[in-house]
């Protein structure tokens, strides 16, 4: 089969700062759209200032935005409003990422640029959705974790939530909503020829990330009570090695944690029964004192033909040595043929 870039010479404006838009829109030229980044010089992105620079330029900024083209236009003028005009006629699809009603100040909000391009595809990313109570309040991906209920399923053992190393909001709600939002959009407007208007909020979109606690908790088992998926089984657990490197065992299901007791030759670890293996039912401690035994790589070449799901913990440093790159590729493959 022959790889493909589906979004091929699809013209995207991207009037997005930061993080969720930008890093969505760079997903998407891995695809084969052609993005226009528009900046204001009175809104200029943060993240061009962010730290470590090389050579004066921002790696964040770099990173986001460097397979797009760059324009800087002031559209509150007559001369730059009438230059984002002839860009938006050609366009097909356009981003923004400003709390509700900013769009409409600059003239660019959707009943105005549907008007100029009756087939734009026009998709808006706020914190917290178009309309209600809190859609003109400020946020950020902490914000937004904490009031959808993210936060509050990641504590440590004394009850305080524990910020990730990591947006989870800004980008499954934002960055990855974006790509849905974008190839639905276009495919919408195909079959009815006509402009759509999307709406992504950060807040509700990055919310179905909790689905598994949420459906547990509709049915009278609160998460945080049977963790199940973040630490209650250890077959399911994260071990400290003897180099004080970390392995990730996910033998969830029965078939694989009996092989891994097979390989260790525990064969007494074996079980029919899930329960058996709740930290507490079984001693935890006989797991860390194993792989305490040895350093993580050694662990991980024992395992390497056997189907246990185990798998080290690495560090960036170590994924950036292993794939060599620190760039983002594209979000999934598309074939022909």
């Amino acid at each position: 089969m022959k790889q493909i870039l589906p979004l091929k010479n699809i013209k995207i404006i991207d009037f997005t700062r930061l993080l969720p838009g930008p890093l969505g829109t760079h997903l998407l030229s891995q695809m084969g759209a052609k993005i226009t980044k528009i900046e204001s010089p009175k809104r200029m992105d943060t993240t061009r200032h962010y730290q470590p620079k090389i050579n004066n330029v921002s790696v964040l900024f770099h990173a986001l935005n460097h397979t797009k083209k760059q324009c800087i236009i002031d559209y509150e003028t007559e001369e730059g409003y009438k230059e984002i005009i002839k860009i938006i006629q050609t366009a097909d699809v356009l981003v923004e990422q400003f709390r509700p009603g900013a769009m409409k100040a600059f003239k660019l909000d959707y009943d105005v640029v549907k008007k100029i391009n009756p087939k734009i595809v026009y998709i808006s990313i706020t914190g917290y959705g178009q309309t209600g109570k809190n859609s003109l309040k400020a946020g950020h991906d902490l914000n937004f974790i904490s009031e959808n209920g993210l936060l509050s399923l990641n504590k440590d053992k004394y009850g305080t939530p524990l910020i990730p190393g990591f947006q989870l909001a800004d980008i499954a709600g934002g960055s990855y909503m974006l790509i849905a939002a974008c190839t639905t959009g276009l495919l919408a407007q195909k079959l009815q020829n006509k402009a759509q208007f999307i709406s992504i909020s950060l807040c509700n979109a990055s919310a179905s990330i909790a689905v598994i606690p949420q459906a547990m908790l509709q049915g009278g088992m609160p998460y945080q009570k049977t963790p199940i998926l973040s630490g209650l089984f250890v077959n399911y657990n994260v071990y400290q090695c003897q180099d004080k490197k970390w392995i990730a065992l996910a033998a969830l299901e029965l078939k694989f944690w009996n092989l891994f007791c097979e390989v260790i030759e525990k064969p007494r670890w074996k079980t029919d029964n899930t329960d058996t293996l709740i930290v507490g039912r079984f001693d935890k401690k006989k797991l860390e004192e194993l792989f305490s035994t040895k350093p993580r790589n050694t662990w991980v070449e024992t395992f390497k033909n056997h189907d246990v799901c185990l798998s080290p913990v690495l560090e960036l440093e170590e994924v950036n040595r292993e794939n060599d790159t620190g760039s983002y590729g594209p979000p999934f493959g598309c074939f022909e043929g």
